[in-house]
């Protein structure tokens, strides 16, 4: 909700239930269909907020909104009618979602791959599904669509007749045979500024084949990318590329790891400095995309993925 007008008349803002029972009305004003607004809690990624669920009648799917982030937005100074439209929109949208294929053994054979997250800040929700546990991270089933993932939750275990050793089993296979990537950081730079319309002279100084110390490690959709570091016949590629047994991993975030040569690096302890520097800068990266504050290392030959712990002085 970027680059819209603000409220120019000044009125005294409602108080936040109010605003959440003027939003519901508003969104319903937008939309021919009626709507059951559902409350609920929602545990995601990095962090737990208030729901709204929009169940339009009639529709395949029923999209979550957050009325706290919305509230922020408009005592920000956004109109509510432009809150609500929005909201409006996004329900009308996933009314043409193709419908969610059959929750079957047979289909999750096919659907199922691992997603990687931090362990401490979302034990709340893994309490709620069965994962893996990664070093310092954990490793959670997700469904994965043509658009779109939902997390396999132990609830869905029982609609599946699986138990949660069965689904990680999946997910693991899924996820040791899937497509990866491993580029050089430089060539992905040039690359996205030239998608963004960046000015081609501008980027003559960065050489896509130089030899760059950083490689982006992610997978053909570029979202839950990081699961890459749980292939270990990827990792033995990357290895091979980078003409090194000892790889240095940095969770660039949920989506994509970083790796190097480990003789490259230099002084870990600031590179791990440097990944929480990062991590703590919200123009640098959204919360719920944040991976892991941990430098992490990969030997080709004993085939262990190990998590850098810093020697007190």
């Amino acid at each position: 909700m970027k680059n819209r007008p603000i409220q120019t008349k000044q009125e005294p803002a409602m108080g936040y239930e109010a605003f959440k029972r003027a939003l519901q009305d508003k969104i319903q004003d937008c939309v021919a269909r009626p709507i059951n607004f559902m409350e609920t809690e929602s545990v995601r990624i990095n962090e737990t907020s208030e729901g709204l669920i929009l169940k339009l009648d009639g529709g395949n799917t029923a999209p979550l909104i957050y009325p706290e982030k919305l509230y922020e937005d408009y005592l920000a100074g956004m109109p509510l009618s432009m809150i609500a439209a929005d909201a409006a929109d996004i329900a009308r949208k996933t009314c043409e979602y193709p419908e969610i294929p059959e929750l079957t053994p047979e289909n999750a054979q096919k659907s199922i791959r691992l997603a990687l997250i931090n362990k401490e800040q979302n034990r709340k929700l893994l309490e709620t599904c069965p994962y893996k546990d990664v070093l310092d991270l954990a490793a959670v089933p997700r469904w994965y669509l043509d658009s779109g993932s939902f997390l396999v939750s132990n609830d869905l275990l029982q609609i599946l007749g699986l138990t949660g050793e069965e689904v990680l089993s999946i997910a693991e296979r899924n996820t040791e045979s899937e497509h990866y990537i491993c580029r050089n950081i430089i060539s992905v730079i040039c690359e996205a500024g030239l998608e963004e319309g960046t000015d081609a002279g501008l980027l003559d100084g960065l050489d896509p084949v130089s030899k760059s110390l950083l490689y982006v490690l992610t997978n053909r959709t570029g979202i839950d990318g990081s699961r890459a570091v749980l292939s270990d016949c990827f990792l033995q590629e990357v290895a091979r590329q980078l003409g090194t047994d000892d790889l240095c991993l940095l969770p660039s975030s949920r989506n994509e790891m970083l790796a190097a040569d480990i003789a490259s690096v230099g002084d870990i302890a600031e590179v791990k400095n440097v990944v929480m520097q990062v991590n703590r800068d919200p123009r640098a990266i959204r919360q719920n995309n944040i991976l892991s504050d941990s430098v992490y290392f990969y030997n080709a030959k004993t085939h262990l993925l190990s998590v850098y712990r810093q020697t007190p002085v």
